[in-house]
């Protein structure tokens, strides 16, 4: 026997979706609803399912906040904002890059002066501050000690 297809949602109508996005509770959707929907059909189950489904409308269609004029004393605020964090963000970069070059300059300084105290001849070829600090000391392996025979003696 095969089940005839039902659909699981009803159609919801844009004036509908706009006014679930605009309610700020079920109650105040409800009376709005039927405000503005007078000669209308749907009983209030189906009025709420409509509400049940408002997470699923704003994410498909996010409420349009109405905006602040351009000139607006808050806009300006924040362009003056946004302006001073950038200044701020650009000193902190440079400063960054000028702390990580002075590190680099101190590292060569210590390597090369590790390679005076331990006696490393100038002229070999220089090491990179990355593989004098992973290179392992070289372990010596001790030799097998010589067994001597058991005398057994009278």
């Amino acid at each position: 026997m095969q089940k005839t297809p039902t659909r699981k949602y009803q159609v919801v109508e844009e004036a509908e979706i706009d006014l679930v996005l605009k309610s700020r509770d079920s109650r105040e959707f409800y009376e709005q609803y039927l405000k503005v929907f007078p000669d209308t059909k749907k009983g209030l189950d189906s009025i709420s399912k409509i509400w049940k489904r408002r997470s699923e409308f704003a994410k498909k269609r996010p409420l349009i906040l109405p905006q602040a004029d351009a000139g607006s004393q808050n806009s300006r605020e924040i362009q003056s904002l946004i302006a001073d964090q950038t200044k701020i963000m650009a000193e902190i970069a440079a400063l960054t890059k000028e702390n990580l070059e002075i590190s680099r300059q101190i590292l060569q300084a210590l390597a090369h002066q590790s390679r005076i105290m331990t006696g490393h001849n100038e002229n070999t070829p220089k090491e990179t501050v990355h593989q004098a600090h992973t290179s392992k000391p070289v372990a010596q392996k001790k030799a097998p000690e010589k067994q001597t025979p058991i005398m057994v003696g009278s």
